[in-house]
Parts: structure tokens; sequence; C-alpha cells
């Protein structure tokens, strides 16, 4: 009834302009990014990538009564603690009801959620065609440099033999296969938020340069394949030892992380050749970072729980053979550049952005 109380009284069309009008400089930026993902696909891989996307789309459903469950334990905590109402049932389904049926909201969201869903498709894209653009043949030269900025060590051992137990091994896999859920939770927190206008369309925006030029772009010129597949491109067996940790600790604990490596390297090896592989820099670290500058938006505690969290997916990314330690550098560096660009370019171009928080 509420619904069609508020489409009868035309609630949502005054809102519509305005808040796309709000969008402008985003909806500018993902344009680009689109017409370049599609131009590009055009040309090296016409096959739109269906499987990928598919993929992506079912992990978000698995995560989405996760998120729902977050959401709800949130606002139960408020409920209970900071308001404190005396009719807390009352209280917690008026709550909700309001934040279903609020119109502002439900412009808000659904243009949100088609930003989101473009941006990560043409990364999909665009990741597809990195060893086609540039075959992989970085790794050397960035395993170099890992040495030589660690005085000589292989950072993946020299962490084993500091959280080389197996419990500790299995926690970090926990916590890097936890990142997945976080990032479909900050997009769609920041599709439907409405507390910090300003600072959910600068993490949109940095998101896309993020990921645009440093998961595309960037992931392109340094095209590589990490330690985890160093020996089967051919490299050489410098991180066959890491990978003995791995397999060693496997047989004790769970470490979750060598299945997803084995698919990525099935995907990439057959018939069908679907490309997930790609090293520098880290993404995962990249959009830790990002969300660690976002969420210091909204509360220093909250802040500085993500930076550790950050810091755990640094090392894990390193410790599970996924990355050389310059690629979590190089995407944290990425992360708080694409922050700071965002905020540049929403400052060059007011008329086209939120001018004050609600």
């Amino acid at each position: 009834m509420q619904h069609t109380r508020i489409y009868s009284e035309g609630k949502f069309a005054p809102l519509v302009l305005p808040t796309l009008r709000e969008h402008g400089l985003l909806i500018a930026l993902v344009s680009v990014y689109v017409l370049i993902a599609l131009g590009l696909s055009e040309i090296y891989a016409p096959a739109l990538d269906t499987q990928v996307g598919l993929t992506l789309f079912w992990k978000f459903i698995d995560h989405v009564p996760g998120m729902v469950y977050l959401v709800l334990m949130w606002r139960f905590l408020h409920m209970r603690y900071v308001v404190r109402p005396a009719d807390q049932m009352a209280w917690f389904k008026a709550d909700i009801r309001q934040a279903i049926s609020d119109p502002q909201r439900i412009v808000t969201a659904g243009i949100g959620l088609v930003i989101a869903i473009a941006i990560m498709a043409s990364f999909a894209q665009l990741k597809k065609i990195i060893p086609i653009l540039n075959p992989f043949s970085w790794d050397p030269s960035l395993a170099d440099l890992d040495r030589f900025l660690h005085f000589g060590m292989d950072p993946g051992v020299a962490l084993h033999t500091v959280f080389g137990h197996p419990w500790v091994v299995t926690l970090f896999t926990g916590a890097y296969n936890y990142w997945m859920f976080l990032l479909y939770f900050s997009l769609v927190f920041t599709c439907f938020s409405l507390a910090r206008p300003r600072a959910r369309i600068r993490y949109f925006i940095a998101f896309v340069f993020c990921w645009g030029f440093g998961g595309n772009l960037i992931a392109t010129l340094f095209s590589s394949v990490g330690p985890v597949y160093y020996e089967r491109f051919g490299f050489g067996d410098d991180f066959v030892p890491l990978m003995q940790l791995l397999a060693e600790h496997a047989k004790t604990q769970p470490i979750s992380a060598l299945e997803p490596q084995d698919t990525l390297w099935w995907l990439y090896s057959g018939p069908v050749g679907l490309n997930g592989i790609s090293a520098f820099p880290s993404m995962h670290v990249a959009s830790t970072v990002l969300m660690t500058l976002y969420a210091y938006q909204y509360s220093r505690l909250l802040g500085r729980i993500m930076t550790g969290f950050s810091v755990v997916i640094m090392i894990g990314s390193v410790l599970l053979a996924w990355h050389y330690a310059v690629d979590g550098y190089a995407g944290a560096v990425i992360a708080i550049a694409s922050w700071w660009a965002a905020g540049a370019l929403m400052r060059r171009f007011p008329r086209w952005v939120p001018q004050e928080q609600r």
C-alpha cells in the first residue's frame, strides 16, 4: 500500500533529475570506461564474457544474506544502545519500513546499482584481454625487485617464518576470502546510503580510477601472473619452496586459497581460455585501502579496523603466493592516488556532484 501511495503521489519523478545531476561527473567517467571496454573488447575479444559475469553475479547472491544480516544487526545495536526507544519492536519495524520505502533512497540506489554493475562488467571485460594486449612477462622483474627491496629475501618465505603456523595461515586465508564480501558490501552500501553524499560519490569515482587505471591499464602495462603461477608460465622454480610450504600446511589445516588458484589456472589454460589472472598491482590491497579511506569518512574506529584489515590483506596476498610484495605496495599507492584524484576532480566540477551533506 505504501509503495502504491508513493507512486500515486509522484514522489519519484521530481527526484530523478536532481539525483542524476549529483551523479553527473560519475556517470560521465563510467560512460567513458564502458565505451573503452566495449571498444577494446570488440577488437580483441568480440565474444562477451558472460561466464565471468554470471560467476560474479552468483557470488554476489551468495553474499546477500550476510549483507542483510549485517545491516539488521547494525540497526538493532543502534536501537538498543543509542536510541533506546520505549517500544523497541515498533521502532525497529518503523526503521526498516522507512529505509525500504524512502523515495530518495530508492532513486539513488537504482542509479548506483546500474553504475556499480557497469564498472565491474567493464573491469571484467578489460581484464580478460590483458594477455592479448600484452603477454605476461613482467614476473622475473617484479620478483627481482621484491628481493632487492627485501635484502635478498623472498618476502613470501620470510613471512612464513613469522606467520607460518598452519592455524595462522588458515586465518589469513579466511580473511583473504572475506575480502570479496566486503567489496560487494561496500558497493551495495554506497548505492543505498544517503548519509554522506559527497563521500559516496567520491568513493564511486575513486573506485573507477582504482579499478580502471590500476586494475586494467597498469595491470596491462605490467602484465604478470604472480608467484603462484611463476613456474607454470615457465619463468623458473623460484617460488617452488613457497608453494611447497602452502602444500604442507594444507595437509594439517584447510587453506582455501589453493583451490581457487587451481581453478583460475584451469580457466586460463582450458579450452575456453578465460583470463582471471593478474598480479601487478594487487587489487585486493588497492580496493581494501580504498575501502579504508572511505570508512574513515564515517567513523575513526571503523577506519582503524579497516586499516588493520588492509595490513592483513597485504600480508596474506604475499603469504598465500597470490602476489609479490611490490604488487601490494603499488595497490596501496594507487588507492590513495585514486582517492585524492576523485576529491580534486569533484572540486573542479562542483556542479555535477552533491553540494552538501544531508
